[in-house]
């Protein structure tokens, strides 16, 4: 035993009191190095990934810059040329960063023990989920007609693969975006944008999202719930935007109470804020709605705030009656 090891002093001194075993010294004293130099590790601020975010944000920014400078006059395979190669730069260097990231098992993502592995593994699903952005400016500036449903694809198809293959909240909100973009590209193709069909595809959307997230499908969990309550709410509001309060505020409400339901299941506190936010829009908006907008604004600031209060306490009793 080495005697200038603290560690294995003390755990000497339960050996000598009986409580350890004398086999189990250097098991224990072995773990709890290894736990020391991982909180150390995680302790250090990681240079290397600042620099490489930095570094990739300059690139990205003097590109766009070069790009938004001379686009005007570039011909169209100019244009596609510049973003094809900026795509393929920030996808081959994502793809080299995660060559050595272990496989994910499972449905979650496996915790980062090396701090080297979990560097890569968030710089690269940062440049991918750039590169997904890229690819569906690339294709949108190819296509000759629906450029946002061809570019949203696009995207959203490369996001998927990269998301796939690095599930990372980066990642996941990037396949979020590029859903969203998507939608709105059928939308534009099959709907008018004034009706209450885009809302309803967007609560769609939100759905389709929260349901892949209750089913485990979609990590981090919690913000996979709230980005698909935050898109069911924009969808929900989406008609009030155009002069269909009703369906805006009931779509809203609705919305607010499925969130404040599920967290009964899931205690995830983003469907309590969701649930809130929904409620304290909808109430208001029912009552100008009602009214004819006859209450003043300072009505409406009373009634928003005592909404808010009421679906706080509301809040606050669910999450009492989760606990238990």
């Amino acid at each position: 035993m080495n005697d200038a090891d603290p560690v294995r002093r003390a755990l000497a001194r339960l050996v000598d009191s009986g409580e350890l075993r004398a086999e189990q010294v250097e098991p224990v004293a072995l773990a709890v190095h290894e736990a020391l130099r991982a909180g150390g590790a995680a302790g250090r601020v990681r240079w290397s990934e600042i620099v490489s975010y930095v570094g990739g944000g300059l690139v990205l920014a003097g590109a766009a810059t070069f790009v938004g400078l001379g686009w005007d006059r570039m011909t169209q395979p100019a244009r596609v040329a510049v973003l094809a190669v900026i795509t393929v730069l920030l996808l081959a260097a994502a793809a080299w960063l995660g060559r050595t990231v272990p496989p994910v098992s499972g449905r979650t993502v496996p915790p980062a023990a090396d701090g080297t592995v979990a560097v890569r593994r968030r710089v690269a699903a940062t440049l991918a989920a750039l590169g997904s952005g890229t690819a569906a400016l690339c294709v949108g500036v190819v296509a000759g007609g629906h450029e946002v449903l061809a570019g949203g694809v696009a995207g959203m198809v490369v996001a998927s693969a990269a998301y796939a293959a690095l599930p990372t909240a980066i990642g996941l909100l990037a396949c979020g975006a590029l859903a969203l973009v998507t939608v709105t590209g059928l939308l534009d193709l099959f709907a008018r944008p004034s009706g209450a069909a885009w809302g309803a595809g967007y609560i769609a959307l939100g759905a389709l999202v929260l349901a892949l997230a209750l089913a485990g499908r979609l990590v981090p969990r919690s913000l996979a719930l709230g980005m698909g309550a935050a898109i069911a709410l924009f969808g929900g509001q989406w008609p009030v935007m155009w002069d269909e309060e009703a369906w805006g505020y009931s779509a809203t409400a609705v919305i607010a109470l499925v969130c404040l339901a599920l967290y009964g299941r899931e205690r995830a506190w983003v469907l309590i804020v969701a649930g809130v936010s929904g409620l304290t829009l909808a109430i208001p908006e029912a009552v100008w709605h009602w009214t004819g907008g006859a209450v003043g604004g300072a009505v409406i600031l009373v009634l928003t705030g005592a909404v808010l209060l009421a679906a706080a306490g509301l809040g606050v009793l669910l999450h009492r009656r989760a606990a238990r």
